[in-house]
C-alpha cells in the first residue's frame, strides 16, 4: 500500500506515482487525498482503474477537486472494474450530475462495498439517483453521505431505502463492530441526523455517539428520537451546542 495524501503534491506528481504503479501493478491500496487532482487527473486515474489495474482494492481521492467531470470518469471506470472495493471521493465538489453518474455505475458494479461521498454538494436529485441505484445493487454496504446539500426529505428517501436493503450497514460511514462514533463539530444539520438515525435503528454495537457542536434542529432531533426508540444499545449521546430548541 502507498498513501501520500496531505503532502501538498502537485497533480503531476500524483499522476507520476500512478503511472509508475501502473507498470508495477503491485499496489492494493493507494492514497492520493489532497494531491490537487482535478477532473483531468481523475480521468487518467480512471483509465487505470478501468480494467487495467487488477490488484488495487482501495483508492482514496478525497479532498481534491475532481468535480462532476472527474466523478463521471471514475464512474465509467467502475462499470468495468472488478477489484476495487473501497473508494473515497469525499470533499471533491461533486454535485448531482456527478452523483447521478456514480449511481448509474453502481447499477452494474458488483464489487464495490464502501463508498465515501461526504463533504460534497450532492442534493436531493443526486440522493434520489443513488437511492434508485441501491435498490438494485446488492453489494455496496457502506456509503457516507454526510455534509452534502441533501434536505430532510431527501434523507428520508434514503432512510426508507436503508430499511428495506438490510445487507447495507451504514449511510454515514459507521463500520461493523464500531462502538464509538465522533461527529462533533462537523456542521451537521437535520438531514445528517436523519442519516445517522438510520444507522441507529439497526446498529447493535454502537455505544457512544458524539453529535455536539453541530446545527441539528428539531427535525433532526425527532429523527434521532425515533431511532432511539428501537435502539437498545446506545448508552452515551452528546447533543450539546446544537439548535434543538424546545420542540427538539
Amino acid at each position: 500500500s502507498l498513501d501520500v495524501g496531505g503532502n501538498s503534491l502537485t497533480e503531476e506528481a500524483a499522476l507520476s506515482i500512478v503511472r509508475i504503479e501502473r507498470q508495477r501493478s503491485k499496489l492494493t491500496s493507494l492514497g492520493l487525498a489532497g494531491c490537487s487532482v482535478g477532473p483531468t487527473g481523475a480521468a487518467e486515474i480512471a483509465e487505470d482503474a478501468d480494467g487495467v489495474n487488477r490488484v488495487l482494492t482501495d483508492l482514496n481521492l478525497g479532498n481534491n477537486e475532481i468535480r462532476d467531470e472527474g466523478a463521471a470518469a471514475i464512474a465509467e471506470a467502475l462499470r468495468g472494474n472488478r477489484v476495487l472495493t473501497d473508494l473515497n471521493l469525499g470533499n471533491n465538489e461533486i454535485r448531482d450530475e456527478g452523483a447521478a453518474a456514480i449511481a448509474e455505475a453502481l447499477r452494474v458494479n458488483g464489487v464495490l462495498t464502501k463508498l465515501y461521498l461526504a463533504f460534497n454538494s450532492i442534493g436531493d436529485d443526486g440522493a434520489e439517483a443513488l437511492a434508485s441505484a441501491l435498490r438494485v445493487n446488492g453489494v455496496l454496504k457502506n456509503i457516507n453521505l454526510l455534509r452534502n446539500d441533501i434536505t430532510v426529505e431527501g434523507a428520508a428517501l434514503l432512510l426508507k431505502l436503508f430499511r428495506k436493503r438490510r445487507h447495507m450497514e451504514s449511510l454515514c460511514g459507521v463500520t461493523p463492530g464500531q462502538t464509538e462514533a465522533n461527529f462533533a463539530n462537523m456542521r451537521l444539520g437535520d438531514a445528517d441526523a436523519v442519516l445517522i438515525g438510520a444507522d441507529l435503528e439497526f446498529n447493535g454495537v454502537l455505544k457512544n455517539l458524539e453529535l455536539q457542536d453541530n446545527s441539528i434542529g428539531k427535525d433532526g432531533a425527532a429523527a434521532l428520537a425515533s431511532a432511539l426508540r428501537v435502539n437498545g444499545v446506545l448508552k452515551d449521546l452528546k447533543l450539546w451546542n446544537n439548535n434543538l430548541g424546545g420542540e427538539g
